[in-house]
């Protein structure tokens, strides 16, 4: 059985005696995916370290007591007691981690808000971090403290891969949709195969953290300096050029769909095989002449010029008719890329 970030949660449902597809439709309400067998594996697991006592109560259909303290000792053992009291404790004046579970809820009540937490949580960073960033995104104040318990109960992935992250967080398994969601709202239900759809291959989950505060509009990222960026783009175009050497196959698919007065609607899918040979030459000069000219307009150690200035001498050329060109000159370039903005 993969590690279960939310176990603790699952276990703190037990203790309160809900049925095990309780727990998972509880679970995917938090846009949580888990299976029966995974949560009966959870429950059996527990119950075999219970006392007899404990584990007689749970199979007669009873719930642990709080005002029991041998149960609010097991509660406390398991690391549980917080929210087991904010499910079943009842006070004139509620203990502060009330607030911070109503925190909590309130995140896992939007998919982007949990997402991001999650993505955040997952990628290392700091609790104090994601308290500002959720508040510079969705205007809402929530507590270093609520974080840690938060991370606690619902998304302990300090010990689970990548793999198990995405299985067990349901909107990880989507990709560049994420991005949408986190920028946009959950307005555009594209994703990385959708026609004319240009988004970014990698997982949003794996990106760099200041990559993904960028992308929301957060503007207290940190960026490499010149050179750092310009061994980046040596580094990267040096393995695409070794991609291209390599390649084996050439080939470009072209779809389209339409009506017209003759034969209606109707759709056409076409592929064409390219010249191998030809491809490869094409993109290792392309790659290995962005290496040349990285290589050439980075800086040495301890000089400091301008980084836009060197930023200048890199053209990237493609071909003889395909550049970055300036935005003045591409009026229209906004209306082909504000799906990614």
């Amino acid at each position: 059985m993969s590690k279960v970030p939310f176990e603790k949660f699952i276990i703190s449902l037990l203790f309160s005696n809900k049925s095990i597809p309780f727990v998972v439709d509880k679970l995917k309400s938090f846009n949580y995916y888990i299976t029966e067998q995974e949560v009966l594996e959870v429950f059996n697991d527990i119950k075999g370290i219970l006392p007899v006592s404990i584990k007689n109560l749970l199979e007669s259909g009873n719930s642990l007591s709080l005002e029991d303290p041998s149960h609010a000792q097991w509660l406390k053992q398991f690391d549980i007691f917080e929210v087991y009291d904010y499910m079943h404790g009842k006070y004139d004046n509620p203990p502060l981690y009330f607030k911070w579970m109503e925190d909590i809820l309130w995140a896992h009540s939007y998919e982007d808000v949990m997402t991001l937490i999650n993505i955040f949580m997952f990628n290392g960073e700091p609790a104090d971090s994601i308290s500002d960033i959720i508040s510079f995104k969705y205007r809402k104040k929530i507590g270093v403290d609520s974080f840690q318990l938060y991370e606690k109960i619902f998304w302990n992935s300090k010990d689970i891969t990548a793999k198990e992250a995405m299985y067990h967080c349901t909107p990880f398994r989507a990709n560049t949709i994420i991005v949408r969601k986190l920028r946009m709202g959950d307005t555009e239900k594209k994703t990385i195969d959708d026609d004319g759809d240009d988004g970014s291959n990698v997982s949003f989950l794996f990106h760099d953290n200041n990559y993904i505060k960028w992308k929301i509009g957060y503007k207290d990222c940190k960026i490499p300096n010149a050179k750092d960026f310009f061994d980046s783009v040596k580094k990267d175009s040096y393995f695409k050029y070794q991609e291209s050497m390599n390649m084996t196959q050439s080939v470009e698919v072209f779809d389209e769909e339409g009506s017209n007065d003759k034969i209606g609607e109707y759709e056409v899918h076409r592929t064409s095989k390219r010249n191998v040979e030809e491809q490869k030459a094409k993109l290792s000069k392309m790659w290995l002449d962005m290496y040349l000219k990285a290589n050439e307009s980075a800086p040495e150690a301890g000089e400091h010029e301008s980084f836009f200035k060197q930023l200048e001498q890199v053209s990237l050329d493609f071909n003889d008719d395909e550049k970055i060109v300036n935005i003045d000159d591409a009026k229209n370039i906004l209306n082909d890329i504000k799906g990614d903005m």
